[in-house]
């Protein structure tokens, strides 16, 4: 009996799949200069045609691998924040436990060295779908519940992000990133619990 047809939807997801496991693995590993797309369709063992049928370039599939980053961040923060039975500290320590993602070489690599200067604007708009949204809506529930003061929500979280940034940048930059973590973390506590009412 032969085996059932998989859908068109299903290998182009299937490509998709492969190509971005395969970029992640080599843009972490070499950076984004480096990285050779010959070598890297080959290695996916696909061809140019198909890079550039799902992604338009090196630069695109570059987009999609930091997408992919992003998602998983905020996965794992939603794992970690499902641990708390108190909103608000469940808030606080799923911003601090974002400094412990940064020991995965890849996501230094990637996301903070190489995608501002590959991604430029777009790694905001990336950014901002990913992380903005999500802190808002965890802001305004604190404040509806009367566990922060009132403040503009959206400018917060913007404040917030923009100073995890900044920061995680530093601690990647320092001879011992774990202890430059723990610093940050030591005060961006005092800052998130400074929100409350």
């Amino acid at each position: 009996m032969p085996a059932p047809r998989r859908s068109r939807a299903a290998m182009s997801a299937q490509t998709t799949e492969r190509l971005i496991a395969v970029a992640r693995r080599q843009f972490a590993e070499q950076g984004f200069n480096a990285v050779v797309m010959d070598e890297l369709c080959a290695q996916a063992d696909l061809t140019r045609g198909a890079l550039h049928h799902h992604f338009g370039g090196k630069a695109g599939l570059f987009a999609a691998v930091v997408q992919h980053l992003l998602d998983e961040i905020n996965q794992a923060l939603d794992v970690r924040y499902a641990t708390h039975d108190d909103p608000l500290e469940g808030y606080i320590d799923t911003c601090l436990y974002y400094y412990d993602l940064l020991h995965d070489p890849a996501l230094r690599r990637i996301l903070l060295q190489d995608a501002p200067a590959v991604l430029g604007p777009r790694l905001r708009e990336l950014e901002e779908a990913s992380y903005i949204g999500p802190m808002v809506q965890g802001l305004v529930e604190l404040q509806e519940a009367g566990r922060l003061r009132a403040f503009d929500a959206l400018a917060m979280a913007h404040l917030i992000n923009g100073a995890m940034g900044d920061s995680g940048m530093w601690v990647i930059a320092q001879d011992d990133p774990q202890a430059a973590a723990e610093r940050v973390k030591a005060a961006l506590r005092c800052l998130l619990e400074g929100l409350q009412a």
